[in-house]
């Protein structure tokens, strides 16, 4: 007995190695090291100024490369932070682990762009051409994407916290637990987008298009989804959402909080309504006022049934 505990003891100990590094062996570490950066800070590329044989790995924080053509370039792990790059073409540029935060990319082709574990934070992508894009474990929270086209782009698993997508087109994307909590989406076009488990939560959808939607599992708690088209969406799950959506599936779970129109706020009776006061003054109820009446004139009352039964009767001899 002793002498199988032992070994299943040994056994344990020779196999938790594996198991400790296990999650080391599969981080997704940034595959630049400090000495591999080249130091291009603030270069300006956009007056002809002929580009290095390498990009990747550089550190190429404030660089400008309004209208480069970088299409096909390497650019893995590059830092571009806060990069002027208006009009860049970056069609089919690898752009794996490059940290574009605060970059202007306003106009930008970035049209079958490699973008895995990207770091987007705050970057302007207003107007950029993206189809096919891959942003695959990429962070794009707080980033500007109006008017952005992204159809058939790779979401998968990106985080989009607080972004803005107002009016963007999202067609066919692959958004599969994508995070758009809080993101501002409104009139975008969602149309055949697979979204299963991604998160919506307070995020503005209204008057966005989910047609033919797969939203198997996705979260919808606390969105605005007020007249957006859910016309022959899948999976839809409208638990915890406010506002009045359309064309909802009969088997859609849960339901949206309908906002009541300005018109039906109006028409309220007057009963309902509270009761106003000037600023910062107390709000004195009508229920209260009655009640206070109603007590005086009972007192009222009490005190002349006291009087009388004080006063003195008839004098009889």
């Amino acid at each position: 007995m002793r002498r199988s505990i032992s070994l299943a003891l040994v056994t344990a100990l020779m196999a938790l190695p594996v198991v400790v590094a296990a999650p080391s062996a599969h981080a997704h570490a940034g595959p630049c090291r400090a000495a591999d950066r080249a130091n291009l800070r603030g270069a300006d590329f956009s007056k002809g100024r002929r580009l290095p044989s390498s990009l990747r790995c550089a550190d190429l924080t404030g660089a400008t490369f309004d209208g480069v053509d970088l299409t096909q370039k390497d650019l893995t792990g590059a830092i571009l932070r806060e990069a002027s790059m208006r009009q860049t073409d970056l069609g089919q540029a690898v752009a794996k682990y490059v940290d574009f935060r605060e970059a202007d990319l306003r106009g930008a082709d970035l049209g079958q762009m490699h973008g895995d574990y990207a770091d987007l934070r705050g970057a302007d992508l207003v107007d950029v051409g993206a189809t096919q894009v891959r942003f695959p474990r990429a962070n794009l929270s707080g980033a500007k994407l109006t008017r952005a086209y992204l159809g058939q782009a790779d979401l998968t698993l990106a985080k989009l916290v607080g972004a803005d997508l107002v009016d963007a087109k999202l067609g066919q994307a692959k958004a599969r637990r994508a995070d758009f909590t809080r993101a501002k989406l409104h009139e975008a076009e969602l149309i055949s987008i697979e979204a299963p488990h991604a998160l919506f939560r307070d995020a503005d959808l209204r008057e966005v298009r989910f047609s033919s939607a797969e939203m198997d599992g996705a979260e919808l708690a606390g969105a605005n989804v007020h007249d957006a088209d859910f016309t022959f969406a899948d999976d839809l799950d409208l638990t915890g959402a406010r506002g009045t959506p359309k064309n909802v599936p009969d088997d859609a779970k849960g339901y949206a909080t309908p906002t009541p129109s300005p018109s039906a706020r109006a028409e309220r009776p007057a009963a309902f309504d509270p009761p106003s006061t000037p600023a910062g003054g107390p709000v004195v109820s009508l229920g209260l006022v009655l009640v206070v009446v109603g007590s005086l004139g009972l007192l009222v009352t009490l005190a002349l049934w006291a009087a009388a039964a004080r006063r003195p009767g008839p004098y009889r001899a």
